[in-house]
């Protein structure tokens, strides 16, 4: 998954310290999404929750990152990059120094919100055109994933898209091999 998290406001007064993550999706016209698309940004809004928490758990792998990318944690930083970790109060020497500071910076953090939000703004303007608050649900995000994953491993068969969702399969470069395409004449956009 790729992604930058739009906003993480974090509470200024009150009972709650939570921190809450927005993702802000914008729209041509001033109409709420579709159920399909409402469904990504709540999974996308439930995964940035899921790695913030973790992270705040202190469960950031490093070894399986340094691993994972071929990283060499005793690798000496560039001169510039351990002068400007200097100045902002962390020392770092190595590539292992910058990712226990970054570990130790989290394990400070709160756990974010169970509340989420999801804000649509009309692309003109940037004028509010509705907001949806939601609650996480670790149990759905993970069978989510886990079906997405059984896929990709090939563990199981794709599943098309419903009929009421079909206007999608007009922006797939799939849409000419797809069995489930029953509009002969369509032809994947070029990319």
């Amino acid at each position: 998954m790729v992604g930058v998290a739009d906003e993480v406001r974090m509470p200024l007064t009150g009972t709650v310290r939570n921190p809450l993550p927005v993702d802000t999706k914008t729209s041509a016209q001033a109409t709420l999404p579709s159920e399909p698309q409402y469904r990504n940004g709540t999974i996308k809004l439930m995964c940035y929750k899921h790695l913030w928490d973790s992270l705040a758990a202190e469960k950031f792998p490093s070894s399986l990152f340094f691993d994972f990318y071929s990283l060499n944690p005793q690798h000496i930083l560039l001169k510039e990059i351990r002068d400007s970790t200097a100045k902002s109060g962390f020392p770092a020497k190595t590539l292992d120094d910058l990712v226990r500071y970054f570990r130790n910076t989290c394990s400070m953090l709160p756990p974010a919100n169970e509340k989420l939000l999801l804000r649509y703004e009309l692309q003109e303007d940037n004028s509010l055109s509705g907001e949806e608050e939601f609650n996480f649900d670790l149990v759905w995000l993970k069978s989510r994933i886990q079906s997405s994953l059984e896929f990709w491993k090939g563990e199981r068969e794709a599943t098309y898209t419903p009929q009421e969702e079909q206007w999608k399969c007009s922006h797939c470069k799939f849409a000419s091999v797809c069995p489930s395409n029953t509009n002969t004449n369509s032809a994947s956009p070029q990319r």
